[in-house]
């Protein structure tokens, strides 16, 4: 019997499928930089996107698709944090909370250090 080297489509690895998975997972891990997570999870999509060809999609391919939108949500919320902080620290009136969090952080710092 010879057999056939040739793969079938059912059996083929979507290798579309796998990178948005990858790249989903990359989006999630992307949180410092919220305009970078927000591409990786555009790309995740992309990628889940074109690894249909027809059929529905696979494990990988959903997977990643729920990463990439993860990944596009997150961007927006940290991004939207960002500039919380940033307009909150340009505040004139937010001077004083801010000395008493840092004062509290730091007593809570000596307190768990080994001196």
């Amino acid at each position: 019997m010879e057999q056939n080297h040739i793969q079938s489509p059912d059996k083929k690895s979507n290798t579309f499928a796998i990178f948005s998975l990858s790249v989903g997972i990359f989006a999630l891990f992307a949180c410092v930089s919220p305009p970078m997570q927000l591409l990786l999870g555009a790309a995740a999509l992309m990628a889940a996107y074109m690894s249909r060809n027809g059929r529905p999609m696979t494990g990988p391919a959903i997977a990643g698709t729920i990463m990439g939108i993860c990944g596009i949500l997150c961007s927006f919320l940290f991004l939207g944090f960002y500039i919380f902080t940033i307009r909150m620290l340009d505040n004139p009136d937010y001077v004083a909370m801010q000395r008493e969090l840092m004062r509290q952080y730091q007593d809570l710092f000596n307190a768990f250090s080994p001196n």
